[in-house]
């Protein structure tokens, strides 16, 4: 009985497994008559967006850039030229400090060079008396020899020999009177110019020795920079002759300017002469820069450009019409660029268009680059789109979407 029970369940279960499948499959057939079908979509890939610039025919000046250490045209080291104790400095001598020219700096002890040229002196009017004594001496033998022998003495009997011997003992009296007088005016060292003390050595109460370095001294008037070019940034400057002098207004314009932070400070200089040579080192040729007056002590400039600033130069260079300048970026390798076309090359053999733009490459003439931009001479047509922007995988004829054209539509 209990075998009959357990066999009847399991048909059961069974039967009912077999019903509830097959109303599921009636169901599922019933949606799929009466649902409805899915639209479906092709799926159109994403175009790459570039940026790009609109090629114009215009004219440009060239700014050649390069970057060098201000310092004054006219530097000088003061050296003592007698020796003896210091016995006053100027409180202008100091470092930093403005002197005039002609202004005496410091005093050294005068007593001894002064007690030389006394010597000096006592010396000359000895040597110019010996002379007068001598002339006396050589009128009488004349007058003598002339009424015992009826002419004219010469050699020993003219007393010639002692006259020149007179004569050269009073040159060498006279200048060792000038050298007395020169080491007593050299004890007040002067200004030799108008300029700034870059170093001050000495102290009153020092001793000088021959030769001992007192201090530094610069002009204020022009400061120099030399710029270090490459060769052939020289043929965008119109330079000065070699040996030729130019006016400072005729001269190639160069900006000189540092930047401190938020704050630039811009000062405006010449190319006034070259170099000519070829550093051994580096192989850069260079020119020299000339500020007037730097230090701004005549024109009042608020910001001085002092000795051994750092500075970048922007050398304006000559003016080159018909040309199409574009950003850097836009320059892909040494001479190509990519533009923005309507047709593909093979449209353009089959002679129809289509509404997609592609991106081409572009062959062009390069006459002048640097980090900031390029400057093109021939390979572009004007109105043409050029890409600025960067593309990964770029690949010629490919299509593309120009954002500037395109952005209201995204």
């Amino acid at each position: 009985m209990e075998q009959q029970a357990i066999n009847t369940n399991r048909r059961l279960k069974i039967i009912c497994t077999f019903a509830v499948t097959i109303a599921g499959m009636a169901f599922a057939a019933v949606l799929l008559k009466t649902g409805k079908k899915p639209e479906s979509k092709i799926a159109r890939p994403k175009l790459p967006s570039v940026e790009v610039q609109i090629a114009e025919v215009t004219r440009h000046t060239y700014r050649i850039q390069s970057q060098g250490t201000a310092l004054p045209r006219t530097s000088i080291r003061l050296v003592s030229e007698v020796s003896g104790k210091v016995v006053s400095v100027a409180g202008s001598f100091d470092t930093g400090q403005l002197v005039a020219k002609d202004e005496v700096l410091l005093k050294i002890d005068t007593r001894d060079y002064e007690l030389a040229l006394t010597q000096a002196e006592a010396q000359v009017a000895q040597a110019e008396l010996q002379l007068q004594m001598e002339v006396k001496e050589a009128d009488v033998v004349r007058r003598e020899w002339q009424l015992l022998n009826q002419g004219e003495p010469t050699g020993l009997q003219a007393r010639e020999p002692q006259l020149a011997n007179a004569r050269a003992a009073l040159q060498a009296a006279r200048a060792s009177e000038e050298r007395a007088k020169r080491n007593l005016d050299r004890c007040e060292i002067r200004a030799p110019f108008a300029g700034m003390v870059a170093r001050a050595n000495i102290r009153p109460g020092q001793f000088a020795a021959l030769a001992t370095p007192l201090g530094e001294l610069f002009a204020t008037d022009i400061a120099e920079v030399r710029l270090p070019l490459i060769s052939s940034d020289l043929s965008f400057i119109d330079l000065p002759r070699t040996g030729v002098k130019v006016a400072l207004e005729q001269a190639p314009e160069v900006s000189l300017s540092i930047q401190t932070g938020d704050r630039r400070s811009e000062w405006l200089g010449h190319i006034m002469r070259s170099e000519e040579t070829l550093d051994p080192v580096n192989r850069m040729v260079y020119v020299v820069a000339q500020v007037t007056d730097p230090y701004g002590l005549a024109s009042g400039t608020p910001s001085p450009l002092r000795s051994g600033t750092f500075v970048r130069a922007s050398i304006k260079g000559r003016t080159q019409e018909n040309v199409i300048v574009l950003p850097r970026q836009a320059l892909r390798g040494k001479n190509r660029v990519w533009i923005v076309s309507e047709k593909s090359t093979l449209q353009e053999w089959l002679g129809y268009r289509d509404s997609h733009k592609r991106l081409i490459f572009r062959s062009v003439d390069v006459s002048f680059a640097d980090a900031n931009q390029v400057i093109i001479t021939d390979g572009i047509q004007p109105g043409e789109q050029v890409i600025t922007s960067l593309l990964a995988g770029a690949i010629h004829g490919m299509e593309v979407k120009v954002r500037e054209l395109d952005s209201t539509n995204e």
